[in-house]
């Protein structure tokens, strides 16, 4: 390999998340790819340098010596790229430092996350931060922090990655909801049996699909979405029931349009998290706008209660 080029830089940095996940399994679920593709980009970048790089097989996956080699030099080229860049951004006088944030989408109304607040809060005591601001599913997120793209994500379903800092930051409750024009709206909970759930149309989210049909006893999914924004159009139609944040649920159920089904029954909570790689050149900032978010002034009570809490093999932060 004489010159890298951007293709070359993304198959390293495919690599990279084989060899932090211990292997296929989690790198699929992390870069949301198939194991074939990921083959397929492993044996493109091997041919490239023209070593092997890994074996799996009953041992399990294991690096070569040249993965070794090329795993820790690939770190070494990752720092660099970063070091490059705030050197620029010192060297050329910019100001500003960017920070890129992904978020689940459907958070305006969250409350107890309050993300509006944290913003306004971190550039007051920040003004040299230019936000850039984006959603997307828990594995489009996952797969930025992992690739560089973002700098930190915050969601709920993030699969625990090592190497990554986590810091816990309110609890989401969601509720079965059904839209104005469906069978269920004006049915009293007490007359919905559960044979109504399997011969009902359930919607259910993409990347939760197993969770969401085994709350309901195994039913069979009739719609998907990939964001809540989505899930609130099919519940809305009158044709579809599903799961929905409670308090974008609240939103339509105030204007009449949307109930919660049997709420003491099928609701159930999640963990909203934020994450960040701290071992990147920058994390500084990015530990700034998490501690802003997860609020310091809660109790050590409160913060032994998040870390017992966090994603197993995750580092967590103080925050």
């Amino acid at each position: 390999m004489r010159r890298l080029t951007d293709v070359d830089l993304r198959l390293i940095r495919i690599f990279c998340t084989l060899v932090e996940c211990n292997g296929f399994q989690g790198a699929q679920i992390a870069l949301n790819m198939a194991q074939s593709t990921l083959s397929t980009h492993l044996a493109t970048l091997e041919a490239k340098l023209g070593s092997k790089l890994c074996r799996r097989g009953r041992g399990g996956f294991r690096l070569t010596p040249a993965g070794e080699e090329t795993y820790a030099a690939a770190q070494d080229l990752f720092r660099g790229i970063e070091r490059f860049e705030s050197t620029m951004d010192r060297v050329h006088n910019r100001q500003t430092v960017t920070l890129r944030i992904g978020v689940i989408d459907s958070v305006t109304t969250f409350a107890a996350l309050d993300l509006p607040s944290a913003i306004a809060r971190f550039t007051t005591a920040n003004p040299e931060a230019l936000i850039e601001l984006e959603t997307d599913t828990p594995a489009g997120l996952q797969h930025s922090l992992l690739h560089g793209t973002r700098d930190v994500v915050v969601g709920a379903s993030l699969q625990p990655m090592p190497g990554l800092s986590y810091a816990e930051l309110a609890t989401e409750t969601h509720h079965l909801y059904c839209g104005r024009d469906h069978a269920w709206f004006d049915r009293p909970d007490r007359d919905i049996e559960p044979g109504d759930f399997f011969r009902a149309a359930v919607s259910v989210r993409s990347y939760m699909h197993f969770d969401d049909t085994y709350r309901l006893g195994r039913v069979t999914a009739r719609a998907t979405v990939g964001s809540m924004e989505a899930q609130e159009i099919l519940l809305l139609s009158g044709r579809y029931v599903g799961f929905l944040p409670s308090h974008r649920g609240a939103v339509w159920e105030a204007l009449g349009r949307m109930r919660a089904v049997k709420p003491n029954g099928w609701s159930f909570t999640s963990r909203f998290y934020a994450a960040y790689d701290g071992r990147r050149e920058g994390a500084g900032l990015r530990r700034a706008f998490v501690d802003t978010l997860a609020d310091r002034r809660i109790s050590q009570a409160g913060r032994d209660m998040s870390l017992s809490a966090a994603p197993s093999g995750a580092t967590v932060t103080d925050g």
